[in-house]
């Protein structure tokens, strides 16, 4: 038996948008475009954070909430048909570009940022809000209690952790049993290939089968984010990154082309396919920059791989 999160259509189907470079490595017009295009195809869950994208010349993190809450504003009727996802606890702290010093996640400092974020998105609502990188300095039980509360005052409608280790993800589990509630989404690094050991990825933390099988039997939904690895399955002009160029995945890349030829589709496409059909199913977050690249990861949600390839796809990836 396979996954398919095609049976979730209630917050937001089979992937999500992922926001990203929006208002800056994409323009704001060509990522209104975009958005156009989602409400169009029904790709209704939109991914972005409060610190997206800081890391760019001349950026400071304002800039994919402020692009979408722009067309939200200009699309007043549109609000209820998008599952709206932001993030906080990784905007860096004033004065600082890095991820080294962020406003975290206390319980001022989540109340804080989620009235920026509900400010620049031009909302008074966000329907997922995930703590976006793990702070270790706070009480859990402190974050858990102030996303409850926020929760239950209708600010956020659910919430959800990202970057978790295995260990922390366990206490996260244990701790969802309390008066807060806790966490119910997953979003982690996740893709067909694995990155070789002791691959530096910092600040991301990857997705593990024993992480899903975990949050599956709590009752979350588990999200992967850069599934397609900047392009480097299908454009001979992205190599692999560092970390998964790797003899074993050289040797995998085949099997992902010819499944994708027997579909009239590319590689990429089996990857989102893959992931939102497995056994242990992944909602892929998939950064987009135009609306070809949209049409495509629709495409994807639509693909169907039989019993015989999923298995292939698993057996070649535990190979490497």
């Amino acid at each position: 038996m396979t996954g398919n999160l095609n049976d979730h259509p209630q917050d937001g189907g089979a992937f999500a948008i992922g926001t990203m470079h929006f208002g800056t490595r994409t323009t704001t017009r060509e990522a209104h475009r975009i958005l156009d295009c989602a409400l169009d195809l029904g790709a209704r869950h939109w991914d972005t954070a409060n610190n997206y994208a800081f890391w760019m010349p001349g950026a400071t993190g304002d800039e994919s909430e402020t692009c979408v809450g722009e067309w939200l504003a200009r699309h007043p009727g549109q609000r209820d048909a998008v599952f709206l996802t932001t993030k906080v606890g990784a905007r860096p702290r004033p004065g600082y570009r890095d991820l080294d010093h962020v406003l975290g996640l206390s319980g001022p400092m989540v109340r804080a940022q989620v009235d920026e974020s509900l400010r620049r998105l031009r909302t008074d609502r966000i329907d997922l809000l995930y703590a976006h990188i793990d702070d270790r300095e706070v009480p859990l039980a402190e974050t858990l209690g102030v996303l409850g509360e926020l929760r239950d005052e209708g600010v956020i409608g659910q919430f959800g952790a990202s970057n978790l280790t295995s260990d922390r993800l366990h206490s996260a589990i244990e701790a969802a049993t309390g008066p807060s509630g806790g966490y119910r989404h997953l979003q982690q690094r996740f893709t067909f290939l694995t990155p070789a050991p002791r691959a530096h990825l910092h600040p991301h933390v990857l997705l593990t089968d024993e992480m899903i099988a975990d949050c599956m039997a709590a009752g979350w939904a588990v999200h992967g984010y850069a599934p397609l690895l900047s392009g480097a399955y299908t454009r001979a002009d992205r190599p692999l990154p560092a970390a998964y160029d790797t003899k074993a995945n050289r040797t995998a890349l085949p099997l992902l082309h010819r499944i994708g030829e027997a579909h009239g589709a590319d590689a990429g496409q089996v990857v989102l396919g893959w992931m939102m059909h497995r056994r242990l199913p992944v909602r892929p977050v998939v950064g987009v920059s135009s609306p070809d690249h949209l049409r495509s990861a629709v495409e994807a949600s639509a693909l169907i791989l039989s019993e015989e390839e999923l298995g292939l796809l698993e057996s070649a990836r535990i190979s490497a």
